[in-house]
């Protein structure tokens, strides 16, 4: 094997060559990741997210790399804002293949907040990103990724969806309501040539680092639970996870909930 053909195995460079991609939360942590992975397997990628300022930084970095990208703001509780942002993402390349709903209610969704302390505005906050979210960007993407004849929706869940959280039932309830959605999607869009699936993934974002840096005795017992003996990164590990799922290698793979997390979960 030489050089070259070693690098393209490792990265996915050209596996996706010529697909267009629309990726949610692409500012920062996770959504960069994947939207960089993407980049480099050949994907023209819309970067997007509720500030326009950090996708440009996302962009810039695609595009430093030799990839193309654009950068548009859009927030995914806004139907009207999702579909202006898909549309100009196909009239710039002409096409969409992949939608990555990415985007969470940011530090909400990891704030610890017992049962009997929830107020509405606690759920309708979280849910107007996850639910909403979801169908916002599921409603705008469809006729795209129909026409794709290849076409990839994933959602990015959390485990806690999968096994629940003590102090955090909203979020947990949320990410939950992941897991049907993907399962119903996959089993209507199925005819259309589209797969959907979910990815739960356990990486070390930015915020993470900082916290770990601060508190390395947490950071030690936590690092601790991961079987592989270490958290995710963004790019390398989430993201390389959904460019193989949206490659055709993965092409028969629909209607589930993958953990990316070193073998943290293990009872699906």
């Amino acid at each position: 094997m030489s050089a070259a053909t070693a690098t393209a195995t490792v990265t996915g460079a050209g596996l996706l060559a010529g697909r267009v991609a629309f990726v949610t939360g692409a500012g920062s942590g996770i959504g960069r990741g994947i939207a960089l992975a993407l980049a480099a397997a050949g994907v023209s990628v819309a970067v997007t997210g509720r500030r326009r300022s950090i996708c440009d930084e996302t962009a810039q970095l695609i595009a430093a790399e030799g990839g193309s990208a654009i950068a548009l703001e859009a927030d995914v509780g806004d139907a009207a804002a999702v579909t202006r942002a898909v549309e100009a993402a196909v009239a710039r390349w002409g096409r969409l293949d992949i939608m990555v709903q990415n985007a969470n209610a940011g530090g909400d969704s990891a704030h610890p907040i017992a049962l009997e302390d929830i107020a509405e505005q606690d759920w309708t906050r979280q849910a107007r990103v996850a639910w909403d979210g979801n169908l916002h960007c599921a409603q705008a993407a469809l006729p795209h990724l129909k026409a794709s004849g290849h076409g990839r929706f994933i959602v990015l869940g959390s485990a806690f969806g999968l096994h629940g959280a003590a102090m955090n039932p909203v979020y947990s309830s949320l990410k939950g309501g992941d897991r049907g959605f993907v399962k119903s999607l996959a089993r209507e869009w199925g005819p259309h040539g589209i797969t959907v699936n979910a990815i739960e993934p356990a990486a070390a974002t930015e915020p993470t680092e900082v916290f770990f840096a601060q508190n390395p005795a947490v950071r030690d017992a936590f690092i601790r639970m991961f079987p592989l003996g270490r958290m995710g990164v963004p790019r390398e590990d989430i993201g390389r996870a959904v460019v193989a799922l949206c490659s055709d290698l993965m092409g028969y793979v629909s209607g589930q909930n993958l953990p990316v997390d070193g073998g943290l979960y293990t009872a699906l």
